[in-house]
């Protein structure tokens, strides 16, 4: 049988193997010649011709992962991964018409992680997609340690009456049911399900071929019309209980500043900046943050403020090279990012220079700052901001340029109604054409969050 090319998953998490009853007998008991993160466990489904199934390994990135060492007797297996710390991978096992999916929050190196693949997985990776389908969060934003405290929510689902108990024996019956090991070509039962935010299917986690082909009893119950409605229903009410992104820290907030550095950017009366007015542009130099807490802020701690700079030039890098945040690489636009609690005020600027040096030809401008509340004015689970380099008409507390304005703001000042209060997050103008188009929700990092308990 050819081997098929497994359909793109469109969303996805990471499990990690718990309360597992059996040890794969004597398979972590040889040497192993080159240092391996190792996966390995039992198929609850009997598969009768392993060398037919196709079982693949995917990182968060989607991309695959080529084991250096398989083994797969259809009823365990043991892969050998080159030796990483990996996290949220996708284990999916295809074989004939099914697809069944388990998934690995984290795997360190040169360890040993049992993941079994099971009705049970392919039903949390099908309620966990789902969810994560909602709200477009991302595999890759996914906290492994917070998504443990999820799965164990599902699993506890999974023995209580309710659509996560119906969604399980719904699987486990096509599963055996419909299971055929001689089809050598798609559709499979399962897919990666996609809803919407109003949690109505966009992608139905049944193959629509499969079902056409079919006409299974999805509910054991002899009726099969509507078989992907009533299968689709199911699953939603099932992904409605669960966050797999965890729930928002009640206690802080990822913070997200950006600073475009583009030339020709509107200041905040929509004049064009002059980038280099204050800061002297050499070879060499790149963008830093630095921020400090404000004399004004209730939250008062010097540890935050350290890790935003404590009011030293030059020191805290931001990135413009797709990593740490930044969502576009060599787009000018230039982000860094922090944890900060929740009501805290600060105070903050930018500098165009080379690390450890000092303010003289490296900041915006002399003196002042920029100002912010530290609060989710959209309720998103972001602070964010973007700011022109240079601008002096927006949230520079003292000798604002804005002709709006009185030349100094408050925490409460309006400068431009249709931005709202200048120290806060706001809608973001993308256009440069001095009018906010967007509420900027990264998709690059995910919020911060803790887990879930109830």
């Amino acid at each position: 049988m050819q081997a098929r090319t497994l359909l793109a998953l469109t969303l996805g998490l990471g499990f990690a193997a718990c309360g597992l009853e059996t040890v794969f007998a004597n398979a972590g008991n040889k040497d192993q010649l080159r240092p391996a993160s190792r996966l390995y466990g039992t198929v609850s489904l009997p598969i009768p011709n392993p060398d037919t199934a196709v079982l693949t390994v995917n990182s968060g990135a989607f991309n695959e992962i080529t084991p250096f060492e398989y083994a797969f007797d259809g009823g365990a297996y043991d892969l050998k991964l080159p030796s990483s710390n990996y996290t949220n991978l996708i284990l999916t096992l295809t074989s004939g018409n099914v697809r069944l999916y388990s998934f690995v929050p984290e795997a360190k190196e040169e360890s040993s992680t049992r993941v079994d693949i099971s009705s049970a997985t392919t039903t949390e990776y099908l309620i966990s997609a789902a969810r994560l389908s909602t709200t477009g969060d991302a595999l890759t934003a996914l906290n492994p340690k917070t998504y443990l405290a999820t799965r164990a929510l599902i699993q506890s689902g999974f023995i209580s009456e309710g659509p996560t108990k119906d969604l399980l024996a719904a699987v486990d019956s096509l599963t055996k049911k419909y299971y055929d090991p001689a089809v050598t070509s798609e559709p499979v039962i399962f897919n990666s399900p996609v809803l919407d935010a109003g949690y109505s299917t966009t992608t139905s986690a049944l193959d629509q071929n499969w079902v056409k082909g079919n006409s299974p009893d999805v509910l054991g119950n002899g009726e099969r019309t509507d078989v992907s409605v009533t299968f689709d229903k199911l699953l939603a009410e099932a992904a409605m209980l669960y966050r797999p992104a965890g729930c928002p820290d009640p206690t802080n907030v990822r913070s997200v500043f950006t600073v475009n550095f583009a030339e020709g950017q509107k200041d905040g009366n929509c004049a064009t900046l002059q980038r280099f007015k204050w800061a002297v542009d050499k070879p060499g130099k790149s963008m830093f943050f630095v921020g400090w807490i404000h004399k004004d802020s209730p939250v008062q701690d010097s540890n935050v403020a350290a890790l935003m700079g404590n009011g030293v030039p030059n020191q805290i890098p931001m990135y413009d090279d797709g990593t740490n945040g930044d969502e576009v690489a060599g787009d000018s636009i230039w982000t860094v990012t922090f944890d900060l609690p929740i009501g805290t005020r600060i105070g903050y600027k930018y500098t165009w220079g080379f690390r450890g040096a000092v303010w003289t030809g490296s900041e915006e401008w002399p003196g002042n700052s920029h100002i912010l509340a530290i609060k989710d004015v959209n309720g998103d689970g972001f602070v964010y901001r973007r700011d022109n380099f240079g601008d002096e008409a927006t949230n520079k507390d003292a000798s604002n340029s804005s002709i709006y304005g009185s030349g100094t703001i408050t925490w409460d000042t309006i400068l431009r109604p249709a931005f709202g209060i200048e120290a806060q997050e706001q809608m973001v103008d993308t256009d440069n054409d001095c009018k906010p188009n967007i509420w900027v929700r990264p998709t690059a990092i995910g919020p911060l969050t803790v887990a879930c308990t109830q």
